[in-house]
């Protein structure tokens, strides 16, 4: 037994192991590590150590800016700190930027504006035994603000914009889907700068027809100096513009009638409109079919001796527009020797009645009627007749209006509206 605990010792012999490579290297490592951490934690030099390329997050709570709901304008990652820490060569050799916590607290800002908030860096262990002594730089510039919202029109420049020969370039225009406002979200005081929203296109060309083109929105204060929109959220920031390309022609105005009696030629009037010929603009195809403008139509049965001054408005094709901007024409009549009287009319002309069926109505009586002196005086009962329409009238009774007519003369009307009773029957 004691043979082989000899045999087993000597084959364990330090001779051997010296001579092993395999023990010798990982031996060595351990064994230099080992002397290092002995000389290391003995003498314990202290040394500062700097840590680059940190960023700062600004703490917000309980503070004025939640508070009263301002927000912090920007991204501060670009502002780059550093941060000298002292301590132990042994614990600072070993540490990296994620053992410090950088930070600056907002606790003095009460109001809009820009500051210089303080700096500062702790370690995320405070009882690692290190310390901080510094950051540089020692302050981070911030911006603090409230968020608002606001509407702005668009106003469309396209610039370097001709007509051919005989056209008209007009002012651009915001087109097609898009709408003619803009919504922008940001800091108050920028958005207090902004005095015009523009959706600027360079064109450079000479243009025979509309064209439509894309557009950047550009913001500008009030001295015309550009916005920036660094710090804005906008609800769009290119559009379509559309640089409308015209004509103009100048044509008569026609004055156009209603409730006018069958057969009546208003070539008998006499009257007068304050602006006789005008200039329109529009899009040249329709320009070009426009032979005179025509007023919004006058009620015939209205005009009397007291009542011989209308004022109307013009009736024009889309797309066209009057270039004199004129918003209404007068058209004053010349009744001067027009008369009134009373009559009863028991004729009727029935109008798009069924085949099978046949209608009958009853007198209406002081029916006023007015024209010149001579005709109406000479006007006898028998040649004033009721005109009804009785289109999609089935059988029974209907209440309808109806229209004067005359047979011997083209001159008169009737004055006001009249409704009369007629009985519907089958044949």
């Amino acid at each position: 037994m004691m043979a082989k605990i000899s045999k087993f010792i000597s084959f364990f012999s330090l001779r051997k192991l010296l001579n092993n490579r395999r023990f010798t290297i990982p031996f060595s490592i351990l064994l230099a590590f080992a002397i290092w951490l002995v000389i290391v934690t003995k003498e314990n030099p202290i040394i500062d150590r700097s840590f680059a390329d940190m960023t700062v997050s600004v703490n917000l709570d309980n503070t004025m800016v939640s508070q009263n709901g301002m927000s912090m304008i920007g991204d501060i990652s670009s502002q780059k700190f550093t941060v000298i820490a002292r301590g132990p060569t042994y614990l600072i050799s070993s540490l990296k930027s994620e053992n410090f916590n950088v930070y600056a607290s907002a606790a003095s800002v009460d109001a809009p504006g820009e500051y210089d908030l303080e700096v500062v860096a702790l370690p995320v262990d405070t009882n690692k035994g290190y310390e901080v002594l510094k950051v540089v730089p020692s302050t981070v510039k911030v911006s603090f603000d409230y968020i608002d919202t606001k509407e702005f029109t668009v106003k469309a420049v396209a610039e370097g914009v001709t007509a051919s020969e005989g056209l008209i370039a007009e002012n651009s225009v915001v087109s097609g889907a898009e709408s003619d406002t803009i919504t922008i979200t940001g800091p108050r005081t920028v958005l207090n700068k902004i005095d015009s929203v523009v959706a600027y296109t360079k064109v450079n060309k000479t243009l025979s027809a509309s064209q439509t083109f894309d557009a950047a929105i550009k913001l500008f204060d009030k001295n015309n100096k550009a916005v920036s929109t660094e710090y804005l959220t906008l609800s769009a920031t290119k559009v379509k513009v559309t640089v409308p390309i015209s004509k103009k022609k100048t044509v008569s105005v026609k004055v156009a009638f209603s409730n006018l009696p069958e057969g009546f030629k208003t070539s008998t009037l006499s009257y007068k409109i304050n602006t006789k010929t005008v200039t329109v603009i529009g899009t040249p195809e329709t320009v070009d079919k426009i032979k005179n403008i025509s007023l919004s139509p006058i009620d015939i049965s209205k005009v009397d001796r007291q009542n011989n001054s209308f004022d109307v408005s013009p009736e024009l094709p889309d797309g066209v527009r009057l270039l004199d901007n004129i918003e209404h024409f007068t058209v004053e009549f010349n009744v001067s020797n027009y008369i009134s009287r009373k009559i009863d009319v028991s004729k009727f002309l029935f109008k798009n009645l069924n085949k099978d069926l046949k209608a009958s109505g009853y007198k209406i009586k002081n029916v006023v009627v007015f024209g010149p002196r001579s005709a109406v005086y000479s006007l006898k009962e028998k040649e004033v007749y009721s005109v009804v329409d009785l289109a999609n009238k089935k059988s029974g009774e209907h209440t309808v209006q109806v229209l004067l007519g005359f047979k011997e003369n083209n001159n008169i009307w009737g004055l006001g509206s009249y409704d009369t009773s007629v009985t519907v029957r089958k044949k």
